[in-house]
């Protein structure tokens, strides 16, 4: 199929044009083409935007140095060709250095063909190479406004610690040392971790301190390679982040923390002496003669006074927790005991609901080492939860088994028959006073924090605990503690 080509002739003689029109046609070419014989003819037929001009290179009216020269002051970037009937080597010459892309004499036109493609060719090239010039300069001026107008500060130094690049936000910094004195921008010798990172380390992190305008300010360094294309690692670039602000705020939230955990322990340990004593002198009237009228007033006193005892013990759990004061963590704990504990002191009130507690423990279970009044804790909070919402007739069920023999984690599990928790609740169970929606439409008792001082408890071994829930369907609360040695041996 012939190839299309749009073809401007400079030719004042038309049997000579038209030569060259059966020379290309000849070659497999489609020409689209206009004659020009003077300067104003040559400008318009350049409007037609030409793919290549064929030029004679003495005309009446002009010369090819002549179209040459118009092409330049133009600024435009067509091939031209010089045919000519008569050319010795030093016009040959002097029409190449002005900007003629080959030369041609009339009486070899068989040279037509393969000079109008090596033109073209060279002209796609110099295309593509100005177009990827254009992108490269854009690329670098978008580069460039990146980093003068980032708002952290920049640097990139080469392997020998010369400064190749900074931003105006990196010029306002001035390294202090360990004695305050400001650091050079130039110095020259490579700190550790920027050698680290010509020596194979893809990223480092840390924090830095800087002096800004007098003040020293805490920055997180990114350092990292700069590589070119066949590999080598030949710079180190560093990013700064000023993280001033958010250290102070960390420091005002740890205060924060710590007063409101001071403040939470004060209080309840001033709240917990009246309440034992309430709760103390309401047992003592319940075991006296009251009549039934008085009796049912000394029970509510009983307990809505352990309901409040309750919460303020879950609020010192959580103080302790939170101010990171250290409980005794040494104590090796009987799983087994552990559990009947927790059945004596919830049985009757599983009874007077009319719960059924069933107790599966794996004989031979390996002692947990920790705090032994904490996971009691854990376990009577599991368990009175399921109580609570478990109605008449249902069933708790406490196992405490090994899963894994290769693996010394014991696995302690609270099961009931209730209301169950509905899936997309799940997720907040162990939030700080969260409550479901149940067991607000239900009227249940509870705080909302008993999950959370389990969570604390459990993670604080360095165990886990997970929940299998469906509304309706009960719920199943699963606690994973590291184990320390068979009970057996405890026993010996």
């Amino acid at each position: 199929m012939p190839s299309p080509l749009r073809l401007l002739i400079v030719e004042d003689r038309p049997d000579d044009a038209e030569l060259l029109l059966l020379e290309l046609k000849r070659a497999g070419y489609e020409p689209t083409w206009m004659r020009a014989e003077t300067p104003e003819e040559f400008i318009a037929g350049l409007g037609e935007q030409p793919d290549i001009v064929l030029c004679d290179y003495s005309l009446p009216s002009m010369t090819a140095p002549d179209a040459l020269r118009m092409l330049q002051e133009l600024q435009i970037d067509i091939p031209l060709i010089v045919v000519s009937g008569v050319m010795d080597e030093d016009t040959c010459v002097n029409s190449l250095r002005q900007g003629a892309t080959d030369y041609l004499l009339k009486d070899r036109l068989v040279r037509l063909a393969p000079a109008i493609e090596h033109a073209l060719a060279g002209r796609r090239l110099a295309t593509q190479a100005r177009t990827i010039e254009q992108e490269r300069r854009e690329t670098a001026e978008i580069l460039r406004g990146v980093v003068d107008h980032a708002p952290a500060a920049i640097c990139v130094r080469d392997a020998t610690g010369r400064t190749l690049l900074t931003n105006a936000e990196f010029d306002r910094l001035r390294p202090t040392g360990g004695t305050g004195r400001p650091i050079s921008h130039d110095r020259r010798k490579l700190t550790s971790v920027e050698q680290a990172c010509l020596d194979g380390a893809d990223k480092v992190e840390g924090e830095e301190t800087w002096a800004v305008d007098g003040e020293d300010r805490t920055y997180l360094v990114v350092r990292y390679p700069v590589v070119d294309g066949t590999g080598r690692r030949f710079a180190i670039g560093a990013i700064y982040v000023d993280i001033s602000r958010q250290k102070q705020v960390e420091e005002e939230l740890r205060e924060l923390d710590r007063l409101k955990g001071e403040f939470v322990a004060t209080v309840s340990h001033e709240l917990r002496t009246p309440l034992t004593s309430i709760t103390g002198y309401a047992e003592m009237l319940l075991a006296g003669d009251a009549d039934e009228v008085h009796r049912r007033m000394i029970q509510v006193i009983d307990r809505n006074s352990r309901r409040l005892l309750t919460l303020v013990e879950d609020l010192l759990t959580l103080s302790r927790v939170d101010s990171g004061i250290a409980a005794r963590m040494d104590e090796e704990v009987d799983v087994a005991e552990l559990v009947a504990q927790a059945e004596g002191v919830l049985g009757p009130a599983m009874e007077s609901q009319g719960v059924a507690l069933e107790v599966q423990v794996a004989p031979g279970l390996p002692c947990l080492l920790g705090n032994r009044s904490q996971l009691e804790r854990v376990l009577l909070n599991l368990i009175s939860n399921a109580v609570k919402f478990s109605s008449a007739g249902g069933t708790v069920t406490v196992t405490a088994s090994i899963p894994d023999p290769a693996r010394p984690t014991v696995e302690i599990s609270v099961s009931d028959t209730g209301i169950g928790i509905p899936v997309e609740e799940q997720d907040q169970l162990f939030t700080r006073f969260f409550r479901t929606e149940q067991a607000r439409l239900q009227a249940i008792q509870g705080t909302g924090l008993g999950l959370a001082v389990v969570r604390q408890i459990v993670e604080g071994h360095q165990g886990t605990i997970g929940v299998k829930s469906a509304a309706d369907e009960g719920a199943t609360f699963t606690v994973s503690l590291p184990a320390l040695r068979p009970a057996a041996l405890l026993r010996q």
